[in-house]
């Protein structure tokens, strides 16, 4: 392989490229990124197994081959080069890296190891609006377990039909689902993914793009992002997500409608004493007043109240405050209303806003002794 490139360039594609290696690899091919000649331009791969990436650089192609290189160093090297052009030479396993001023040799691994990573299915293609999916993932992403234990919970459960998609998560104790319209899709059937929150977390803080389409491959167990220079592949998680929606009540006795920051600020007093006392806040609601309260035996105890437009009877009910404060900092707009819609102190309590019917949050209460 004989290939040159601007140092500024490769060091941008190496950079993102270098995101998907591993720390701990769970094979020694795994530490290296895969260089090689595709289509006049040079091909950047990298995989953890979970996320993988293919990568094009556009640059000068003076002799094809491929190599796989190990990932940290390189990345590091190069990024301490000057400005200009760089040439990359392999042979016998060795990437030698020319610049005006320095240059270096790697010991590569043959390419022949290294994992095939999804380009997508062709047939199979979606075209998705890039802050659509951005924002459904910050509402949901949070509500996933983190938990290894539970693999299934890892995943944000992702279903498509004609007219758009819903994307849901929950670790047991909370639930968010949004929902995005489409427009017009060339959809024929309804489908659905469940894909590792981190995964997902990772492809939207490296979209760039205002478009981009997804493929998939289910007999690769593979959902693919395509972008005009990237394609990001991730695998999808096997099992069935749990039958969320027989959890959510499908009607509400007491509702309440709270300002976003009037409510966000009184959590986040209580939560100084709330962190004391197993992160539990008591939400006691009554005509239209909300009193937000926190006691801590070793600390001491708080109150603060918010006006509210409330319906239904006066009712107490407790939760993990972290909960609260995750829905609230996932919504954008300061100036939302929050409704609430509760049943008893010990049944789900869901979380809408305003005007905008495509968010749903839902949060186990805390049971208490009181």
């Amino acid at each position: 392989m004989n290939f040159k490139i601007l140092q500024e360039n490769l060091t941008k594609g190496l950079s993102l490229t270098d995101r998907f290696v591993s720390s701990r690899p769970q094979l020694p091919i795994l530490s290296n990124i895969l260089f090689s000649i595709d289509k006049g331009k040079l091909k950047l791969s990298a995989t953890n197994l979970d996320l993988g990436i293919n990568l094009w650089l556009g640059g000068v192609v003076e002799k094809e081959g491929q190599l796989a290189v190990p990932a940290h160093e390189l990345t590091e090297f190069v990024s301490y080069l000057p400005t200009g052009e760089i040439s990359l030479e392999s042979e016998n396993k060795i990437l030698k890296v020319i610049s005006p001023k320095a240059q270096a040799t790697f010991s590569g691994m043959d390419p022949e190891e290294f994992p095939q990573i999804p380009l997508g299915n062709e047939k199979n293609k979606l075209s998705l609006n890039s802050k659509d999916l951005s924002q459904a993932v910050s509402q949901v992403g949070f509500a996933a377990a983190a938990d290894e234990a539970r693999p299934i919970l890892e995943g944000i459960y992702w279903q498509f039909n004609k007219d758009g998609y819903q994307m849901v998560a929950t670790d047991g104790y909370r639930l968010s689902l949004k929902k995005v319209a489409l427009g017009k899709s060339s959809l024929k059937e309804n489908l659905s993914f469940l894909i590792p929150s981190r995964s997902l977390n990772e492809i939207v803080r490296l979209i760039n793009e205002d478009q981009f389409e997804v493929s998939w491959d289910k007999d690769q167990n593979q959902i693919v992002f395509v972008f005009p220079n990237m394609r990001i592949s991730s695998r999808l998680l096997d099992g069935d997500f749990p039958d969320y929606e027989n959890i959510i009540p499908s009607e509400s006795q007491n509702i309440a409608n709270v300002d976003k920051q009037e409510f966000l600020s009184a959590v986040k007093i209580a939560s100084v004493f709330a962190r004391q006392a197993g992160n539990v806040v008591v939400l006691q609601f009554q005509d239209n007043k909300l009193e937000i309260k926190a006691d801590a035996t070793q600390v001491g105890q708080n109150s603060a109240t918010v006006s509210v437009k409330y319906k239904g009877e006066p009712i107490k009910i407790a939760f993990n405050y972290r909960f609260l404060l995750d829905f609230l900092n996932s919504i954008s707009k300061d100036e939302a209303e929050i409704i609430i819609k509760m049943n008893n102190p010990e049944s789900p309590v869901t979380f809408e806003i305003s005007n905008d019917s495509s968010l749903l949050h839902l949060i186990m209460p805390i049971r208490t002794e009181e």
